[in-house]
């Protein structure tokens, strides 16, 4: 492995030279992320302020220096979706109680630095919720709910005793806003700084335990995925109110980033994630644009939203624009839109939605769930809006999805048949009575390959995994919205199938049961926590890293949304690929030729320094001085064949800088991809699983 010294950085005179690029980090985080939140992300700086070359120092010459300074605060905003149907009292419970593992984060490992935003909504969607997608501030009253009943018999009552003051006082806002200018640690007034910090940290957890505490009144037909669209739509609850005459009254939550477009004669408002806040105007409140959108999901039932929840939203002609017919040609008039149906013909596009179904039928059964039958709507799941069309959403809010986004899931793992493992799906009809066995009261399905033959089963569906705090049942639209994010979900994956049998995530579950703990370390010796899953069709138990909501507690899965968030912060995308070399016997170096070669970390070489040199006294931003400070190979991690960045690569440090500090990262590029190169601007999403509308 090459030692990324300064040596190591000198340009080869024929091959490549050294592209050396200055990343202030302002806060301590990164905003481009993959995603970083504070430090501009490599792949953007190419857009940004251009130098001519010139000298930096005297070991790295042919250079070319871009700078961009961010603002002082690192920002992120959290916004959590979450289920407030009659089965949620323990879950939620659940969540606020181990909220210490979130805010020890954010006031003890990034500090200052942070600059954040944490909004709540719920999964109740039904037409007669006046609060649908709104950012709520109104928690459950402390009365016994009948809907949760502990062991003993009696009825829970919602921590929200001390709330109430909250809400009297104005005090608790729809939404948590750290800083100076922020409503955390308000009536603090403690002489000790440690005090004062400990007291707005207890503050940021009584306010998130009254926001998240929703209660159990919420519909149980449960549509987080709709829920969190709406919440973060321009024309949403949350978003900016226009007059008639097309004056701004009221700039919502998303203020001046939400701007009038003409889509087919119909004016709307839509979010412009590259907006700029001009001098005048305040900034966002939340989904700012230069901050990581991090959404993190609780539920213990799986997502219910059909397209007849936000027609205005969808993609299917026939739910979005009804069956007017103007022309009476026979086929609505939804079906010439070019944005849904590409260059396809009206009828063309009509048949692929509706087949032979009459304009009535097709709208009746492709937009909209029956509600009286299995209520989980698993029967009707191919009816329910695209997991797709969420995605494309979610990464239209964001000029660099891949680094500002990150989608969470706490949620009910997938279930698998035994023991082969297929992927369990339920279907219309009747189970079998050979295929339910007694469970107390209860009859519940057998999911064994005979009664689900490659995974289908038939009849009411059945939950997928259980804890202290109850059931779940498998949350698998809302995983696979996390799937399509790759790096940047978490979730309950499928593990990977043809790993050898003695690889170690293998080994990792060989004593151990299926759902049970275990631990193995990655490709790059990172030891990674995790369940043992099954493969599917093969049964073979492999460790994969699950996030669930069937954990006694969720101080795991809290830590694992921290951990992720830690890792954005220290993260940076190469705007272009990085030289492979390797050293020759007589001491020079040569291109890499082969593919072994090329897929070989230390083969490129790359240099990593981190400086802080002015505090905030004296005009900078540093919390603590740090001198120029090489870092060591083993801080920082090269990871190679990255998609979402246009160089390939990214550069991930073990730690996140400290605030105020700025990261040089040098490293070598071919001339030839050099010469000629325009600005390189990362516009990153990472490729859906399915692309099709």
């Amino acid at each position: 492995m090459i030692d990324p010294a300064p040596a190591d950085i000198e340009p080869d005179e024929g091959d490549a030279m050294t592209k050396r690029w200055h990343v202030p980090v302002v806060g301590g985080l990164s905003v481009g992320g993959l995603g970083t939140i504070g430090v501009l992300t490599l792949a953007m700086l190419a857009g940004c302020n251009q130098n001519p070359l010139q000298e930096l120092d005297e070991t790295v010459t042919a250079v070319n220096r871009q700078e961009n300074r961010l603002p002082a605060k690192t920002k992120i905003d959290f916004l959590f979706v979450i289920d407030n149907s009659g089965s949620m009292c323990e879950e939620q419970d659940n969540l606020t109680r181990n909220f210490d593992a979130f805010s020890s984060f954010l006031f003890e490992e990034l500090g200052a630095s942070a600059d954040y935003r944490i909004a709540v909504t719920s999964t109740d969607m039904n037409p007669d919720n006046g609060d649908r997608g709104r950012f709520l501030n109104e928690p459950a009253l402390p009365v016994p709910s009948l809907n949760c009943i502990d062991e003993q018999g009696n009825p829970n009552v919602p921590n929200t005793m001390d709330c109430q003051e909250l809400v009297m006082n104005g005090e608790l806002d729809p939404i948590i806003k750290s800083g100076a200018e922020g409503n955390i640690g308000t009536n603090c007034n403690a002489a000790d700084p440690a005090q004062q910090a400990q007291c707005a940290k207890d503050d940021l957890e009584r306010k998130f335990r009254c926001l998240a505490t929703l209660g159990t009144q919420g519909d149980g037909f449960e549509k987080g995925l709709e829920a969190l669209r709406v919440a973060l739509s321009c024309d949403g609850p949350n978003g900016p109110t226009y007059s008639q005459e097309g004056q701004l009254v009221d700039p919502g939550q998303f203020g001046s980033c939400c701007v009038p477009v003409d889509e087919r004669g119909r004016r709307v408002l839509r979010y412009n994630p590259a907006c700029e806040i001009a001098e005048n105007d305040a900034e966002p409140e939340f989904l700012r644009p230069d901050a990581v959108l991090v959404v993190i999901i609780v539920s213990d039932e799986d997502d219910c939203s059909d397209p007849i929840t936000n027609p205005a939203a969808s993609r299917r002609a026939i739910c979005k624009y009804a069956t007017t017919d103007a022309d009476g040609n026979g086929i609505p008039d939804g079906f010439n839109d070019p944005d849904l149906c590409g260059s396809r013909t009206p009828a063309e596009c009509y048949r692929a939605e509706c087949g032979e179904l009459s304009p009535e039928e097709c709208r009746d059964q492709r937009c909209e769930i029956p509600r009286t039958q299995n209520n989980s709507c698993e029967w009707y799941r191919s009816d329910l809006t695209p997991v797709q069309d969420y995605y494309r959403f979610l990464t239209s809010l964001k000029a660099r999805p891949l680094e500002q986004l990150v989608v969470a899931t706490i949620v009910g793992s997938r279930d698998y048949t035994t023991p082969t493992a297929f992927e369990i799906n339920y279907n219309q009809g009747r189970t079998n009575p050979e295929c339910l066995m007694a469970d107390g009261d209860d009859q519940v399905p057998v999911t064994t390959d005979a009664c689900c033959p490659n995974g289908r089963c038939t009849g009411d569906i059945a939950t997928s995994c259980e804890s202290e705090n109850g059931e779940a049942f498998a949350g698998r639209r809302y995983l696979e919205l996390a799937e399509t994010l790759g790096d940047n979900g978490i979730g309950c994956p499928p593990p990977p199938a043809g790993l050898p049998a003695d690889a170690q995530r293998v080994v990792a579950c060989a004593n151990t049961p299926r759902d049970g703990a275990c631990q193995y370390q990655n490709d790059v010796d990172e030891v990674v926590q995790g369940q043992c899953r099954p493969v599917e069709g093969e049964g073979t138990l492999v460790c994969t890293e699950c996030v669930t909501i069937c954990e006694d507690d969720f101080a795991g899965p809290l830590g694992a949304i921290k951990e992720k968030v830690a890792q954005i912060v220290a993260t940076y995308c190469l705007d272009k690929p990085p030289a492979c070399q390797v050293a020759t016997e007589d001491g020079g170096t040569r291109p890499c030729e082969t593919a072994e070669e090329r897929d070989s970390p230390g083969n490129y070489p790359i240099r990593v320094r981190q400086q802080c040199l002015l505090t905030e006294d004296q005009g900078g931003l540093c919390q603590e001085l740090l001198p120029p400070t090489v870092l060591a190979r083993a801080d920082w991690t090269l990871r190679l064949n990255q998609a979402g960045c246009n160089g390939g690569a990214l550069v991930q440090l073990n730690d996140p800088p400290p605030a105020g500090a700025e990261v040089f990262v040098e490293f070598l590029v071919e001339v030839a991809d050099e010469v000629g190169a325009g600005p390189a601007v990362d516009g990153g999403a990472p490729p859906p699983v399915d692309a099709a509308p």
